[in-house]
């Protein structure tokens, strides 16, 4: 979604600047992004210098900028966070047209 064409911005939190500053110190400014290795099975944090702060769970209406929902990404896991978010909205949105064409069939009228 580009920035120039999206609303979201109306529905930021004027303190922001505050909130991201208070969690990246938090986080020590270091990727939260939960790694697991694959020989032993261990899941650790990235701990990579992060400066995204982002937010694990969205629910699309309104941001939930509570401190146990915000951590801090690395760029990698950000765009990889968002691209996951991404092709999972796409596919929600194919699912649903799919479900209005087949309920657009004649017979179901």
């Amino acid at each position: 979604m580009a920035w120039s064409s999206s609303r979201r911005k109306e529905r930021f939190n004027r303190d922001w600047p505050r909130v991201r500053r208070v969690i990246g110190e938090r986080d020590g400014w270091r990727c939260q992004w939960p790694v697991t290795d694959l020989y032993t099975g261990v899941t650790h944090k990235c701990l990579r210098a992060g400066n995204q702060v982002d937010h694990k769970r969205r629910d699309g209406v309104a941001d939930d900028d509570s401190p146990s929902n915000l951590w801090v990404l690395c760029d990698y896991h950000h765009a990889l966070k968002t691209e996951t978010e991404s092709v999972e909205a796409r596919r929600l949105k194919r699912d649903r047209r799919k479900e209005r064409e087949w309920y657009g069939h004649p017979a179901f009228r």
